[in-house]
């Protein structure tokens, strides 16, 4: 798994919801450095980032953001705990 050599923020992320977002290919590196706060990994040509936010907005915020970069989003899930191991809570999106 390749990590973002960023952290993930602590601001808010108590009352964070945790999200796994997959987008088609492979993310290139200078647009990864520009998600503060999101861990990546590379999947099967997919790009997996996960997210902590704290409301819908900053959600479509997000991938609203995600697409000005060009990026497909293919699939988004909510975690349980903040992890990509975990299972969504509201089953396949």
């Amino acid at each position: 798994m390749d990590q973002n050599p960023r952290e993930p923020g602590t601001a808010g992320a108590a009352d964070a919801q945790a999200f796994e977002i997959r987008v088609a290919g492979l993310v290139p590196q200078q647009v990864l450095l520009q998600l503060v706060d999101v861990e990546t990994s590379s999947r099967e040509m997919r790009t997996v980032l996960i997210c902590r936010c704290r409301d819908q907005a900053e959600l479509h915020g997000l991938l609203a953001r995600l697409r000005t970069f060009g990026l497909e989003v293919v699939e988004v899930r909510r975690l349980l705990t903040g992890t990509a191991d975990e299972e969504p809570t509201g089953g396949e999106a």
